[in-house]
């Protein structure tokens, strides 16, 4: 229904008995709902496309999952703008809360590109799930690695499961399904990846991992949005320490982790979009001796931390 979107999902399923309700009777109670069923024919379209989003997820052996279902992503499931419907294409990691999003810039340094190699070896070793989003730079060389190592993977995605983009990496999605990972996305069969849903994604990823390991990003990289949504979320932020090649190259691709390293505190928050109290969880990593240290920062189970954030409020 036009007007309806995740928000006013999480609204509706607070009613009593809301799936065996008649809809009119819920409209009632939800003046949005109400609205959107005034216009003609509404309803009806709406119900079309409940069975064409069904057949073409039966055809492409997909599954839809709502928060409502026990095997929802756990980790995402707590978050405040989690999708209330996700489309997935494989299998989903068994111990979810192993979860760590490795993300980047597009355009990598060599050294970039190495470490996002190492990091990716490392929580594959340990058994953790890698996600990140399919694109081209850290993305893919996060998921590769993961492949190459029969880690497992998940790749979200911002448009339908009708589709990869970018098209060069269709035989890596191949490869992520035969390796036993998985394909996720919000958004329905049909839907074309348009710039809004790449900031939703890249939330997403934040979502569906204990903690975002931003390898390389200039100041106004779209890595960002992750970064910006993991500490959102109450979790972590790892950045690697870039190299004296690069450091002395001044590379553009490493100008947002040479901001996190430095002091300059008031910065660091208006770039991530925080308070100064939350860049406690931003995390420096200066070399692979390091690594360790990340898998020990703070866990999530059942959406509270020893923060005291409860995302179920």
């Amino acid at each position: 229904l036009k007007g309806i979107g995740p928000a006013s999902l999480h609204q509706i399923s607070k009613f009593p008995s809301f799936l065996e309700e008649d809809v009119g009777v819920i409209a009632n109670s939800l003046s949005k709902l109400k609205k959107s069923l005034e216009v003609s024919g509404s309803w009806k379209m709406a119900l079309e496309q409940v069975r064409y989003q069904v057949s073409q997820a039966e055809e492409s052996n997909c599954r839809i999952l709502s928060v409502l279902d026990s095997d929802y992503p756990s980790l995402l499931r707590f978050t405040k703008d989690a999708p209330y419907i996700i489309y997935v294409k494989g299998t989903l990691h068994q111990s979810p809360e192993k979860s760590v999003a490795i993300i980047g810039t597009r355009h990598p340094t060599r050294h970039g590109s190495l470490i996002t190699e190492r990091i990716t070896s490392f929580f594959v070793k340990n058994d953790w799930s890698i996600v990140s989003g399919l694109a081209l730079g850290c993305d893919t060389i996060a998921h590769q690695t993961a492949v190459a190592a029969r880690g497992h993977t998940i790749a979200v995605l911002a448009h339908g499961l009708q589709t990869i983009s970018p098209g060069s990496n269709k035989k890596l999605a191949s490869e992520i399904l035969e390796s036993g990972g998985a394909l996720i996305s919000e958004y329905g069969f049909g839907s074309a990846a348009i710039p809004a849903h790449f900031v939703k994604r890249d939330r997403t990823q934040a979502g569906l991992a204990q903690g975002v390991v931003m390898i390389q990003s200039d100041i106004k990289g779209g890595s960002l949005h992750a970064s910006r949504a993991a500490l959102q979320y109450g979790r972590w932020l790892a950045v690697p320490f870039p190299t004296e090649l690069d450091r002395q190259a001044a590379e553009p691709k490493i100008q947002a982790n040479m901001l996190f390293a430095s002091n300059d505190t008031n910065e660091k928050a208006s770039l991530l979009n925080c308070d100064a109290a939350d860049l406690q969880r931003l995390h420096i990593v200066e070399s692979k001796e390091d690594y360790p240290k990340i898998i020990e920062l703070e866990k999530y189970v059942g959406g509270t931390s020893k923060y005291g954030l409860d995302f179920l409020d």
